[in-house]
């Protein structure tokens, strides 16, 4: 894939996910996808499979409402993407707001997405608000 296209399945993936369209989603996950959620986290861990990004979700949203992305920048090489992004959500636990700045990272292989990594600015924050 050229870098323009990496750049815009990244936008798509994010498109169609905020939109909670699954069905979408999933046919452009690769059967050996692996998501790599932080252990720190309350939903840390592995997430392998076509349904893996669906999967996560469901399990983050468990601890979170009311969910928005700011995006910063979305940059790519030909087989790798990045979003540079906010989440706002609000937590189920506590009713705080919180504002997480994340990079995520997506690799792609024959136009499929294999995984994704996000990196969590401040991981601390999410745990301590999760065990109030």
């Amino acid at each position: 894939m050229t870098e323009q296209e990496t750049r815009a399945l990244v936008e798509k993936l994010y498109a169609l996910s905020g939109a909670g369209d699954w069905e979408a989603v999933d046919e452009y996950m690769s059967d050996d996808l692996v998501i790599v959620e932080a252990e720190s986290l309350p939903y840390g861990g592995l997430y392998p499979g076509r349904t893996a990004l669906r999967d996560l979700f469901a399990k983050v949203m468990a601890y979170w409402i009311d969910p928005s992305i700011e995006m910063h920048a979305i940059t790519a090489g030909e087989d790798r993407g990045v979003g540079l992004l906010t989440l706002h959500v609000t937590s189920r636990q506590t009713g705080r707001r919180l504002a997480l700045d994340i990079a995520e990272t997506f690799r792609f292989r024959d136009g499929k997405l294999i995984e994704i990594k996000p990196y969590y600015f401040d991981t601390h924050l999410i745990v301590e608000d999760c065990r109030s």
